[in-house]
């Protein structure tokens, strides 16, 4: 069984495929590798991909000429991104930035269309995945411009337990401050001060390089009732 193979075996949406399906996107589908802070699509560009996850964790985003930066959601190992750009075939509306060593996996635009087409399995996936993900912006647009810092950090760490747009997470997240900094946007001094405050509540546990989620449910209604 080739490499490909296996990968895209680990993903739900390609198991349901029939079998011309799937050796469809096994001949098409490209794998490569993004070292940390490389980007793996640019804002502006045509989208020629829908991009997976195999292992590692990017995020989009979007940048001004003066710097400033606005982060719309983290991608962990398992989730897929850019289904909407693809669909309508446009320009890229966001980076797509690595935020850590990730393999990627990209299915292209063509294959894609045929598989919406042809495929009812893959249309629904895709159409659950839309909804979810236009749910989870919404959310973010609301926790930055309405939670305090806090409960921003914690929310930004319940978003990576979706269990359809992330559904590989396990409890113990191997994630930095620093990484944590550059899905929210936030230095890592002051995610060191959130995290050591959702310790105090009992809602993670930190250690080097890794947060386990003691209390999930707790984590993700963390701060709502400031809204």
């Amino acid at each position: 069984m080739s490499s490909n193979a296996v990968q895209l075996g680990m993903h739900d949406w390609f198991i349901v495929l029939s079998p011309p399906h799937q050796a469809l996107v096994q001949g098409g589908v490209v794998s490569q590798h993004f070292s940390a802070g490389t980007f793996i699509a640019r804002r502006g560009e045509q989208s020629r991909y829908w991009i997976g996850v195999h292992s590692g964790l990017i995020k989009l985003a979007v940048y001004s000429l003066d710097g400033r930066g606005a982060t719309f959601s983290g991608i962990p190992a398992g989730g897929w991104c850019g289904e909407g750009s693809v669909i309508k075939r446009e320009l890229r509306r966001y980076d797509v930035i690595a935020i850590r060593d990730s393999d990627i996996l990209l299915v292209p635009v063509d294959i894609f269309h045929t598989l919406m087409t042809e495929s009812l399995p893959f249309a629904a996936f895709v159409i659950r995945q839309l909804n979810e993900r236009m749910g989870q912006f919404i959310a973010t647009i609301q926790n930055e411009r309405l939670l305090g810092v806090d409960a921003q950090v914690a929310q930004a760490i319940a978003q990576l337990f979706h269990p359809m747009l992330c559904p590989r997470t396990s409890a113990v997240l191997e994630l930095s401050q620093e990484e944590i900094g550059l899905l929210t946007g936030l230095s890592r001094q002051r995610v060191n001060q959130a995290l050591s405050q959702l310790g105090k509540l009992n809602l993670v546990n930190v250690s080097y390089q890794s947060i386990r989620v003691v209390d999930l449910p707790g984590l993700r209604s963390f701060g709502l009732s400031e809204l």
